[in-house]
């Protein structure tokens, strides 16, 4: 048999955890055809690439990437491939980009915008009416990487009673259950939800239990950004784990961790008297995380829920009142019922400004050094931040300790995520989204010594194909299809900071998708074989 390409002289890590062997791996119409072991091994192809050197791994999953924001950026796809990744999962955080009311798409604009600033969406609002519609748009690009979907919960609720904050009719939770049925059925991975985000953190317990009930009976997953990650951190946990449980339904749990000193430890909490007991009653459960001390999201979700409820732009409007300025100031000074992310990093100087839309002058800056700078008190900079930027922008947070994070690492059921969101090209973001897979090898494998190079792969690749049931994905076989990476073991180094994050990594010599290069030599190739999993 001729094969298309032929790698040979590779050590092979094929997705599995077990032991690297040396072997050449042939490639036909876009899969995997052969896979010989044995130093020499050759086999007959038209084109033949020397691997002598270099570690032949699956191309790696991104379980959390929310690159459905940026489908169609190049830089988004830049940003993944440059690191291995071959397939990203997204519509996570109850963030998705259908369904969508074509009548209200200003309304759905603010809501998505409220999470990624420069979100790339179809031009035609029918294309977002359902899965089916928006997996045919999707269909019809073309993608440089895989993705698969969740559904956000968000969105499932922006479609089907706006901002609203009060419960669903039993009119509005049939149609979000039957839309969800739809999507399911059409290809969506299950439910994701985003319980600290407007809409999303007005749906109750026996609200998403309802609707996660209607998920499994189609075969479908829960992933969730839980009510709370940090006073509240357990108790958050246990509502996820109920929920999962009481519709029988595999559980994510998205960017797991605990922000604010005051809660360093929880997570190790969770993991044994939380999540232990849930694995071994049967739940299955994954978490997915990112190799970072710092998190990123939207700068405005530290503000009170009921000042945000009708999109950035109303809560601009907001800022501009003193009144309400001032009612804000007092509910972000102590602990409060929502997820304050500025009280959990210590405050304004724990807040690094990240990407802005419209005023840059506060970016690569902590808020309190923005302050002083300006001669503002670090809270009312904050505020004057956010009202030049018609309430938007994106903020790192530093607030996690790292012996929470290699606990997380190290439990069994974990994955890698970016968590990916990212401004412009022009704009600094977080780390994370250029180099959260090499940062893993690096600061797991090699500097804190907790896996094997064999192990780390296995949980970017076989592991969480596996959990997300992604067929053909994550391991080095006849059959499977042929997204593979190329890596210079002797030379891997995560180049992105926090004051730098858009830096390519080194090491990451070639990625394939189905067959063709789609990386190398630090840039795209231009090649597009991506595509929607469903």
């Amino acid at each position: 048999m001729v094969v298309d390409i032929c790698i040979q002289n590779a050590s092979i890590i094929d997705g599995t955890g077990r032991p690297a062997y040396k072997g050449s791996v042939g490639i036909s119409k876009g899969r995997i055809a052969q896979v010989r072991a044995g130093q020499g091994a050759t086999l007959q192809a038209r084109e033949t690439l020397d691997a002598k050197g270099l570690t032949l791994c699956p191309g790696f999953i991104d379980a959390h990437s929310h690159g459905d924001l940026m489908l169609e950026s190049d830089f988004s796809s830049l940003s993944k491939l440059s690191q291995g990744v071959t397939t990203q999962v997204a519509g996570q955080c109850g963030a998705s980009l259908c369904p969508a009311s074509q009548g209200e798409m200003e309304e759905f604009t603010r809501f998505v915008s409220a999470i990624a600033p420069y979100p790339t969406m179809p031009k035609d609002p029918a294309s977002m009416a359902g899965f089916e519609a928006y997996a045919r748009y999707i269909e019809g690009l073309a993608l440089p990487l895989n993705v698969a979907l969740f559904t956000g919960h968000g969105a499932l609720r922006l479609w089907a009673m706006g901002y609203d904050d009060s419960q669903p009719t039993a009119r509005q939770m049939e149609r979000m259950e039957g839309m969800l049925r739809e999507c399911i059925q059409a290809g969506s991975l299950g439910l994701s939800t985003g319980l600290v985000y407007v809409p999303g953190c007005y749906g109750r317990e026996n609200e998403i239990t309802v609707l996660l009930k209607a998920a499994a009976a189609e075969g479908g997953m829960y992933a969730t950004h839980v009510r709370d990650e940090s006073d509240f951190l357990l108790e958050a946990e246990q509502e996820a784990v109920r929920s999962a449980e009481a519709a029988d339904i595999p559980l994510f749990i998205s960017h797991f961790k605990a922000a604010g000193r005051q809660n360093w430890g929880k997570p190790r909490r969770v993991l044994t008297e939380i999540f232990d007991p849930a694995v071994a009653r049967g739940l299955q459960l994954t978490v997915d995380h990112y190799p970072y001390l710092a998190g990123m999201t939207s700068l405005n979700v530290s503000i009170p829920p009921r000042f945000r409820k009708d999109g950035p732009q109303a809560l601009a409007r907001h800022l501009e009142n003193p009144a309400d300025v001032a009612e804000i100031r007092r509910a972000m000074e102590k602990p409060c019922g929502y997820d304050n992310y500025v009280y959990n990093s210590g405050g304004f100087d724990g807040v690094l400004v990240s990407s802005c839309p419209i005023f840059h002058k506060a970016e690569g800056m902590r808020v309190a050094e923005y302050a002083e700078k300006t001669g503002q008190d670090p809270f009312d900079a904050y505020v004057d931040i956010l009202r030049r930027n018609n309430g938007l922008g994106l903020g790192v947070y530093f607030h996690m300790c790292e012996e929470d994070l290699l606990a997380i690492a190290k439990y069994p059921h974990s994955v890698i995520g970016t968590d990916g969101l990212m401004g412009r090209p022009d704009e600094n973001g977080h780390p994370r989204a250029f180099a959260s897979f090499i940062r893993a090898v690096e600061y797991y494998v090699l500097e804190k010594k907790l896996f094997s190079l064999e192990e780390m792969i296995h949980r970017m690749s076989g592991l969480p194909a596996d959990r997300l049931s992604l067929y053909g994905k994550g391991v080095i076989a006849a059959g499977m299809d042929a997204d593979l990476v190329l890596l210079d073991g002797n030379n891997l180094r995560a180049r992105a900071t926090y004051a730098n994050s858009n830096q390519t990594c080194l090491g990451v010599k070639k990625v394939f998708v189905a067959g063709e290069v789609a990386y190398a030599d630090g840039a795209l190739t231009g090649s597009r074989l991506g595509r929607l999993l469903r």
